[in-house]
């Protein structure tokens, strides 16, 4: 947690226009937003210590599951929140979310209701 007590919340997508909404609908509530376009900038903005995560599940580089996984070898982030954002509901792809180790599932387009929700459970 910052200092300031606002969370720190980063959002991992590829698709510039989801990133921007996703950006606007958090601007509603008191967090701090760190974006990324892919899964290499998502693992180098964990230096910034983000108190949630949401990730797309396809990007070019690698999936949001991938992404995930990785989170979850460091220590640090064991235990930090991470919300997969699809756009697809398949039980292949919802399997490999929770065997990643992600928290929740968040479906595009992005429902405000839903995301206050998540928002609400995860950070303070």
């Amino acid at each position: 947690m910052s200092n300031n007590n606002r969370s720190t919340v980063l959002v991992a997508d590829d698709d510039m226009i989801s990133l921007e909404v996703f950006k606007i609908m958090l601007k509603q509530f008191d967090v701090d937003v760190l974006t990324a376009t892919s899964g290499a900038e998502a693992l180098d903005a964990l230096s910034a210590n983000p108190d949630l995560i949401f990730l797309d599940y396809e990007m070019p580089d690698m999936s949001g599951a991938e992404v995930c996984r990785q989170v979850r070898q460091q220590q640090a982030f064991s235990q930090t929140p991470v919300i997969a954002v699809t756009s697809h509901q398949s039980a292949t792809e919802m399997d490999d979310c929770r065997r990643a180790g992600m928290n929740a599932t968040l479906h595009k387009p992005v429902a405000p209701d839903a995301l206050a929700e998540l928002l609400a459970e995860y950070t303070d």
